[in-house]
């Protein structure tokens, strides 16, 4: 209950915190650049390909789904059904999104302050730039959540009910929170690490 009303938060609270956006935006030059981001995101991505296999080594643990247990072949299972939803999910976002002229990549805030960072790289999950500059909500990704839940349910074991449904749009809201956290906050990572290197390792 808690998880479908933060879901519906993010997608309602969109429009308002659209306003609130006013980073400079860098739309896609032409079609192969939004092409050759979508072939890097969805098959040559190593850092991406590595979060799928230690997500599906979590759900191997937690045995999610149950109907898999926790044996090798079900790990791959577990890995060709991610592989398979995020192919799924990245196409059809990409179809939406050229029809809709949206470019949902996200772009650092270039604020100062852990919250006002924070709030920027959480509310982009559901937001994209228009070629004009202007920012709405990310209804090409949305909609790629709706249909790949559908489409998963195929191969993964899942029914489709409107819960299924909601879910698939949280889960692409979720993930990309967590993707625009890290990329937001990458170069302070990168700056600590080489700063406990020099402090630990230089002394």
């Amino acid at each position: 209950m808690t998880h479908n009303f933060v879901i519906l938060f993010f997608c309602l609270a969109a429009p308002l915190v659209a306003q609130l956006s006013f980073a400079t935006p860098h739309y896609y030059a032409d079609k192969r650049e939004r092409l050759n981001d979508y072939v890097f995101r969805t098959y040559t991505d190593p850092a991406r390909l590595c979060w799928l296999l230690v997500d599906s080594a979590k759900d191997t643990w937690y045995k999610d789904p149950h109907q898999w247990d926790r044996s090798a072949e079900s790990y791959s299972y577990r890995v060709a059904s991610g592989w398979g939803r995020r192919v799924v999910k990245n196409t059809v976002q990409l179809g939406f999104e050229t029809a809709l002229h949206e470019d949902s990549r996200y772009r650092p805030s270039n604020e100062r302050g852990l919250r006002k960072r924070v709030l920027f790289a959480v509310s982009h999950s559901v937001l994209a730039y228009k070629p004009d500059g202007a920012v709405e909500p990310a209804y090409g990704r949305l909609a790629a959540g709706v249909v790949t839940a559908v489409i998963s349910s195929t191969w993964h074991p899942q029914s489709v009910r409107p819960g299924t449904l909601l879910g698939g749009i949280g889960q692409c809201a979720l993930d990309r929170a967590g993707n625009n956290l890290l990329t937001e906050f990458e170069p302070d990572l990168k700056y600590f690490g080489r700063k406990t290197w020099n402090q630990v390792f230089r002394k």
